[in-house]
């Protein structure tokens, strides 16, 4: 049987042994767990199973070591700038000065200092203290001439790191998983953690569990193996009401709710503001977060943190917007790999910045910034690419380097940097294959809406904590149409799924007629329970659906080739850059009928197919069926348009777009369907609307049938719109500069409508 089949008999068998459900001994199954003993061994994380410390090459030397400069030394922690690099050092800092020890941590600044161990930050961080040890955490394992020159001072050393080694080590004791690949895949505090068991005791290293578990969700390590159940035991006491001061000021400060701590309030709340200290100003604010005790102090701190988080994500939306804007003129026809440079740029925001680019667009993304006389960028990589190795394979022209399989830090020369690209370029594309860059809808199970109880969603947080190397279960259900409806006045959308489930669709509303539309479809979310007065119910967390099927109705395709007719406003062009297409990327073909788009798609099997607008900007060969006139085609390079729409609809995208615009002369058939455009139709929406509207504003067509149709308009959606688009054609009724219904003064002619033409044409 192959590996990925499951068996279905051995999961039964297996579910009956470990009194698990089904469901979740199929995901532990799927997960690698196929077995009783390691199935209970996940789902009920045991802090006696963590690795001994005495297994770690280093550790035992490093432990001794650091008690003989405790009787008669300073010991100087060098960390690093983000939660992981901060926590780690806050550990080691509490731990070692309660046991006696005299210490002070140095962490660098981006800045001055850059990332990571430098001789210049050394120099600045011993000209006072005039260490004896120094203990580097979350970084060094490639600070060959930093910790030389630390020696050379006559400074004992010790590297506890996680980060990939290079063939070269620095002289002396360096503890890194990495170098054993038996270890498990720590983050820095999970080592500096491990340290203090070798140092101290299991017992003691308790006390700074919660600081190890935030630092290990923060920087997306596996949460399996021993950061499972440092994760697990850690959310225990952030969850506790004897939780360290400064992190549950800086829960309150974050507006957190209620006593429970999990993965995601880690990952979404206190480690965005830990980290925004590093980027924007200096890091020992959140050091000092985590080891201070006063609490108007803690306050103080919390609410700079907050402050700059906000901060930190006005710059991250900035930056992305400017990347987006700058890819229109990037060639991602023909590269995989995202490499761009700004001045502009906030260095502590880039990397943030490149990872949603990446997931954006689907390929490994670099983002550079100035620093002194070269470039220094972050990376950010897509599932199944190894960035580390492509940064080895282009290392001839980089200054430095170093990170993880998806993520990392380097600098380059400027005159470097087009080399560089080209170079990484060809490395991906001569090791990986083009699916690694296609969309995914990865899902766990499916389910149907009746197996969606509360009870369900409790036995599924056993896989809790979940996050990177366990990912939240991601469930899906098929379906043609749900009655989704907005929330309110907000962006926000909901449907019922069934009479104990709702599915909650945030900052989607855009996304409603397609939902709504009666074609075949996957919709994907996660679970989680809702508690209202006491009754539980489940809320399932929108997170994408795909069309299976790409056939709308008659109606819904009509009405899209109809808004076609409409005048256009002259648009601003977009910029983009014409570099053809290839076997995967770069060419979109616009269609209306349906005769047309099976034509099409049946020519090309290896396009996409899409409805109205691209689903994400990476440009897909793709087949587009009624695109709306919203729809972003400025990252691709060639539009062919058939089904001969009208002139004014192919001027508008000339002038918006830079892509070849190639009219293939055919003409597709078109049925109305059910519609009704008479006379009577369109005057009786005609007088609805003077009734409602006239002179308010109004935000979309879904808002006008809305409220028309609380007055008692009667037609179904697709003959509203449609009629709507006829009175705008003709120009009878428009919106205005303003946003505002307006009517004109002047008798227009029903004859001169193309829409009604196309709708009485015989095919």
């Amino acid at each position: 049987m192959p590996d990925n089949v499951v068996d279905e008999k051995l999961i039964s068998e297996l579910s009956k042994a470990t009194g698990v459900g089904t469901l979740v001994t199929r995901m532990c199954w799927q997960r690698g767990y196929r077995d009783k003993e390691s199935i209970v061994a996940f789902l009920h994380p045991d802090i006696n199973r963590l690795t001994p410390p005495e297994g770690f090459n280093g550790m035992q030397k490093a432990a001794e070591l650091i008690k003989k400069h405790t009787e008669g030394g300073k010991i100087l922690i060098f960390g690093d700038y983000d939660c992981d690099g901060i926590g780690a050092a806050a550990m080691l800092y509490l731990a070692l000065k309660e046991h006696g020890a005299v210490a002070e941590v140095y962490i660098p600044t981006r800045v001055e200092d850059g990332y990571g161990l430098s001789v210049k930050a050394l120099e600045r961080a011993t000209a006072n203290f005039k260490p004896t040890l120094l203990i580097t955490v979350d970084c060094g394992v490639g600070s060959c001439a930093e910790i030389a020159f630390a020696r050379s001072k006559g400074i004992d050393t010790i590297v506890t790191d996680h980060h990939e080694p290079s063939d070269k080590l620095p002289d002396g004791i360096v503890i890194d998983p990495k170098l054993d690949k038996s270890l498990p895949e720590l983050c820095g505090a999970g080592v500096a953690f491990t340290l203090l068991r070798a140092l101290y005791g299991d017992d003691y290293a308790m006390k700074f569990i919660d600081i190890a578990a935030m630092s290990t969700i923060a920087d997306l390590v596996p949460l399996t193996g021993d950061n499972r159940i440092i994760a697990s035991y850690g959310l225990e006491k952030l969850s506790s009401a004897d939780k360290r001061q400064g992190i549950k000021i800086l829960l309150e400060v974050s507006g957190h709710k209620g006593t429970t701590v999990n993965a995601s309030d880690v990952a979404f709340k206190l480690a965005p503001r830990l980290n925004a200290s590093g980027r924007l100003s200096s890091a020992f604010k959140s050091f000092r977060l985590l080891t201070e005790s006063n609490v108007k102090l803690l306050y103080e701190l919390a609410r700079d943190l907050e402050e700059e988080n906000r901060r930190r994500q006005q710059l991250c939306n900035e930056t992305f917007a400017d990347a987006e804007a700058m890819l229109r003129e990037y060639d991602l026809t023909h590269k995989r790999i995202i490499v761009l440079h700004n001045s502009k740029w906030e260095a502590g925001v880039v990397g943030i910045a490149a990872a949603k680019i990446a997931e954006e667009f689907r390929r490994p993304t670099v983002l550079f910034v100035d620093k002194d006389e070269c470039y220094k960028g972050s990376c950010r990589s897509i599932a199944g690419i190894n960035i580390h190795e492509v940064l080895a394979a282009a290392s001839d022209k980089l200054i430095q380097f170093g990170g993880h399989q998806m993520a990392a830090g380097l600098s380059i020369r400027p005159e470097d940097l087009e080399a560089f690209t080209a170079t990484a370029d060809a490395y991906i594309k001569s090791v990986y294959g083009e699916e690694l860059f296609l969309p995914v809808y990865p899902f766990d199970s499916e389910l149907t809406p009746e197996e969606l109880t509360p009870e369900l969603v409790k036995e599924v947080d056993l896989l809790e904590p979940c996050g990177m190397g366990n990912p939240k279960p991601r469930f899906k259900i098929p379906f043609k149409a749900l009655p989704f409806n907005r929330i309110k006045g907000l962006p926000h959308i909901k449907a019922r799924i069934s009479d104990k489930a709702e599915i909650v669709a945030f900052n989607e509303i855009d996304k409603i007629r397609l939902l709504r539309a009666n074609m075949p479809k996957e919709i994907f979310f996660t679970l989680e329970i809702d508690n209202f007065r006491g009754k539980d119910s489940v809320r399932a967390l929108y997170k994408g659906f795909r069309i299976t099927l790409v056939n709308p109705s008659d109606e819904m395709a009509f009405a899209a080739y109809a808004e076609k007719f409409l005048p256009f406003p002259v648009p601003k062009r977009l910029p983009g850059v014409d570099s053809g297409y290839d076997e995967a990327f770069g060419k979109v073909l616009l269609c209306f009928s349906k005769e047309t788009f099976k034509k099409l798609v049946s020519e090309h099997p290896a396009y996409r197919q899409i409805i109205f607008e691209p689903d994400i900007p990476n440009p897909y060969n793709s087949v587009l069926m009624s695109p709306s006139p919203d729809a972003d085609l400025s990252y691709y390079s060639v539009i062919e348009l058939y089904d001969s729409p009208p002139k004014g609809y192919v001027e508008y995208l000339k002038n918006r777009f830079s892509a070849e615009v190639i009219e293939i002369n055919n003409s597709g058939k078109f049925s109305k369907g059910k519609i009704e455009l008479d006379r009577n139709a369109l005057v009786k929406l005609f007088s609805y609307i003077k009734a409602v509207f006239d002179g308010k504003p109004v935000e979309s067509t879904e808002d006008i049938y809305f409220k028309v149709c609380m007055k008692g308009y009667d037609k179904d959606f697709y003959s509203f719109v449609t009629a709507w688009y006829v009175l705008n054609e003709i120009g009878v009724v428009y919106v205005d500069s303003e946003g505002k219904i307006a009517f004109s003064k002047e008798k227009k002619d029903l004859g001169s409508s193309g829409i009604l033409k196309i709708a009485e044409r015989k095919n």
